[in-house]
């Protein structure tokens, strides 16, 4: 036990006591009254006899129940306390981890590992800080949290008030636990107290309190300077995990309007776990697979623990548009931010397009009837400034339909016709009565196209170079070629579409969209981009973008406000989970889904280090079950009042009342 005022009891004792002891020794000084006789007061004629000023003192209940009144009162203001550990002096730094492993529910009563890492921070600051009305501070204490980065959550203070504020408001985030700018931001402020006090340094490091379950990346690169670190260990030593460390999608080549899914899983467990995964589309869920996942080992050269790893493919589905794809593990464990992985597929771009055609345009009626973007129609003259502005590029697809530029910038083409000035295509004459014989079916240029029908009156021959792909033979020479050389790609008929049958068969509308299609796709990914926590999320909006709002996975809209709507940035980003960009433009209001994910983190394993090796030094943990702070100065204030009323009770029996 000790006492947080002992100094102000003794004093107060010092200063009250003697005095209440004094009065019982004190002889009653007695009025002199004249009566006829006194025989009847032989004890009052003895007290007049007296010539001293004290009497002896008596036994005397009044007296004793003062005195433990008194006493009790000082004990009061004494504070005393029974504590799990002894108040410090000097500065301390308490060190927070709220990183994704923070959030794993397996403390006592059902709580995460941050929230009992707060709930023994604040105990250290009640210990250390106990305070009251005649309270002295114990030292200085900082606050500082940390996960992909550091902050500073309180500096140096003495004021409880402060300190518990500033714990209460830690929240946590599903960053990786990295401590090495938690321990510079903490040496930096124990130079120094107080910034003013330039000429005030502080000689001894500071005491760190780490709270943590141990599980920090860059551990192995940091050392200790001579502070003194403490680690309270949370969470515990056997906890297992499960988790989605990893989700991707593709069409495939056959199947262009499907998607299939890959998903990677790792095992914490030193067990073999068996469990269900399950796959949804917009929250609508398409199937569940069981998978067995074999159990982590320990790698008898470095002794580290290897998981277990699986991976499931499945099935391919259609979905011709977008959608938010969700990979969700429904084994329970304690973290549940690592059992969900998203990815998001945007709906299809609409592409802009340019067609440059010289005559009547057989091509023009198919791209007037697809969904584009837009179609603008361009005369040679306006085609050729526009290529010597280098504004070409504003165009998905350029469409030169019989017509030969003098300039072809890097650009996605479709030509016919006219043989376009590129090295590799070398025009050697013009043939007559050609059909198309053989093409490569399984080629997105020519998926369901049929051409075994088509032939053509005119030609141009031309012989390719070995870079330059041929996708459909001729009866004579090559009818439609693929060059692709770094941003030029290009896809040109050797024969002029009217000279031919195919503008008549509906197989011809096939093949005009499906070389729009590819050629204004190549180069866009199949999902948006996704983010891991600690990245800043960026991203590009319309240049008339206004009212542009970001709701979290927990719910919080925030207001972003940015000079330059198409080069959006904001973060650093602090939980997983499925993102809502809302904006509005001149086509109305607008979302956007941004997928962040824990995928191939290492916080998925759960099981606290025992020990942490910090440089040469190794740190034993201790566990979360510290000692609570109990204070014993209310009970005595009760117990005082309540000897208080039985003082007065006696008074006023011996008075007769």
């Amino acid at each position: 036990m000790t006492w947080l005022t002992p100094m102000t009891g003794v004093l107060l004792a010092a200063a009250v006591i003697p005095p209440l002891v004094l009065l019982y020794f004190l002889k009653l000084r007695r009025r002199l009254h004249p009566i006829s006789s006194t025989l009847l007061w032989t004890q009052s004629v003895e007290d007049l006899h007296a010539n001293v000023p004290f009497q002896r003192l008596r036994m005397n209940l009044l007296l004793f129940l003062q005195l433990v009144a008194l006493l009790l009162l000082i004990a009061s203001i004494m504070q005393p306390r029974i504590e799990g550990g002894a108040a410090r002096g000097g500065t301390s730094i308490l060190l927070v981890d709220r990183s994704a492993s923070m959030t794993a529910v397996d403390a006592e009563g059902g709580a995460t590992r941050l929230e009992e890492a707060k709930r023994l921070a604040r105990d250290m600051v009640r210990r250390r800080h106990a305070g009251g009305l005649f309270g002295r501070a114990e030292g200085r204490t900082m606050v500082i949290t940390f996960a992909e980065g550091a902050e500073v959550a309180c500096p140096f203070t003495d004021s409880q008030r402060q300190l518990l504020a500033a714990i209460d408001a830690i929240e946590p985030t599903h960053g990786r636990s990295r401590i090495g700018d938690a321990l510079r931001l903490a040496r930096a402020y124990a130079t120094n107290v107080n910034p003013d006090a330039v000429d005030r340094p502080i000689t001894e490091p500071a005491d760190l309190e780490l709270y943590s379950d141990g599980r920090i990346e860059d551990l192995d690169k940091q050392v200790l300077r001579g502070e003194t670190l403490r680690y309270h260990r949370i969470g515990g030593l056997d906890t297992g995990n499960v988790a989605v460390t990893g989700i991707s999608a593709e069409r495939p080549w056959d199947r262009p309007g499907a998607v299939e899914i890959f998903t990677s899983l790792v095992n914490h467990e030193p067990v073999e776990v068996a469990c269900d995964i399950q796959l949804s589309v917009d929250g609508r869920a398409l199937g569940i697979r069981e998978v067995t996942l074999p159990p982590a080992e320990t790698d008898p050269s470095t002794g580290a623990l290897v998981p277990g790893r699986n991976n499931l493919v499945w099935t391919p589905f259609d979905l011709p548009g977008g959608a938010v794809i969700e990979v969700a593990n429904l084994h329970p464990d304690a973290l549940a931010v690592d059992d969900v992985a998203t990815i998001v597929v945007p709906p299809p771009k609409r592409l802009a397009v340019a067609l440059v055609a010289t005559g009547p345009s057989a091509v023009r009626t198919v791209l007037e009837g697809m969904r584009l973007r837009r179609l603008e129609l361009l005369t040679p003259g306006r085609y050729e400034s526009l290529a010597e502005a280098g504004e070409l590029d504003r165009f998905d697809v350029v469409v030169l339909d019989g017509y030969a530029p003098r300039t072809m910038p890097p650009g996605h083409y479709f030509t016919t016709g006219a043989t376009p000035p590129l090295a590799g295509l070398h025009a050697y004459g013009t043939g007559e009565r050609q059909v198309l014989l053989d093409g490569k079916d399984d080629d997105p240029v020519l998926r369901y196209v049929q051409y075994d029908r088509v032939f053509t009156t005119r030609f141009t021959k031309i012989e390719p170079a070995e870079d330059v792909e041929v996708l459909l033979e001729g009866s004579i020479a090559p009818a439609v070629l693929r060059v692709t050389r770094g941003r030029m790609r290009v896809i040109h008929v050797a024969f002029d579409l009217l000279d031919s049958n195919w503008p008549l068969m509906r197989t011809f509308s096939h093949f005009v969209v499906n070389v729009v299609h590819h050629l204004g796709h190549l180069g866009e990914s199949l999902t948006s981009r996704g983010f891991v926590p600690g990245e800043a999320l960026t991203t590009r909006l319309p240049a008339d973008a206004s009212r542009i709002e970001l709701v979290t996975p927990g719910g919080a809209t925030i207001t972003l406000e940015p000079t330059d709507p198409t080069m959006l940035t904001w973060g650093p980003i602090q939980l997983a989970g499925l993102h809502v960009l809302r904006w509005s433009d001149g086509t109305g209001d607008e979302t956007r889904y941004v997928s962040v994910n824990l995928a191939g983190s290492t916080e998925g394993r759960l099981a606290a280090a025992e020990r942490l090796t910090i440089g040469s030094e190794q740190v034993e943990g201790r566990g979360a079950a510290a000692s609570r702070f109990i204070a014993l100065w209310p009970l005595a204030m009760g117990v005082c009042l309540v000897v208080l009323m039985l003082e007065w009770w006696t008074y006023h029996r011996r008075l007769g009342m």
